[in-house]
């Protein structure tokens, strides 16, 4: 039998089958490499949430509950001995957050948060240097700068929820064209599967000598 179909192939049903399997062949190779885009794609924007944004999220966290102490720290007798364990802690969750990638929107709120800090270390070591006493509490600059800090930290804190949206819908949309291309691959893998179908054993209807002169 298969001697026999074989026999049947004219050299244009040849030529048309192959030409058909090519295209399946490239179809194939075209769905692959995009697959493999998207699924990078999708791969990027998860790390990326994680890496950048969640753990970005834990520094804001850990430096408002800092400057938070810091403040009443000021406000009591021990302002002047503790603030340099916090000092140095704040610098150190500071250095971590400008390591996660920052976007331009970001790095401005982030430079902002560390010349308002560096204003404050500036003022606390001149009330150091001055020995305030308790009863003196915090200055009007004081309370300005750490007013201050805590809007840079907010507006950081809505960055990354605004980012973490932004990365978590590019990371779907990518998951999304993986399946739709996957279905397309199979629909026209289907209909090629036909094509061949009609070419090897009605080579000679109507429609398949069309499919032969346009070839």
């Amino acid at each position: 039998m298969h001697k026999k179909m074989h026999k049947k192939l004219t050299l244009k049903q040849r030529l048309n089958t192959g030409f058909i399997l090519a295209i399946a062949f490239l179809l194939v190779l075209t769905s692959n490499e995009l697959n493999r885009r998207n699924f990078s794609t999708a791969d990027h924007t998860v790390n990326s949430v994680f890496e950048d944004r969640v753990v970005a999220l834990e520094y804001i966290y850990r430096l408002n509950n800092l400057f938070h102490q810091k403040e009443l720290e000021l406000t009591s007798s021990e302002g002047t001995t503790a603030h340099n364990v916090n000092g140095n802690s704040i610098a150190e969750l500071l250095e971590n957050f400008s390591k996660t990638e920052l976007t331009p929107n970001e790095g401005v709120h982030f430079e902002l948060l560390k010349k308002n800090y560096n204003e404050l270390q500036s003022l606390e070591n001149g009330l150091s240097k001055t020995h305030a006493s308790e009863e003196m509490g915090p200055s009007k600059e004081f309370s300005a700068l750490f007013t201050k800090i805590s809007d840079n930290l907010d507006k950081l804190s809505k960055v990354q929820l605004s980012e973490g949206r932004q990365l978590t819908y590019l990371s779907n949309k990518a998951l999304s064209m993986n399946l739709l291309l996957s279905k397309l691959q199979v629909a026209f893998l289907i209909v090629i599967g036909l094509l061949m179908v009609l070419i090897i054993f009605h080579g000679e209807k109507p429609f398949i000598r069309m499919i032969g002169k346009d070839a």
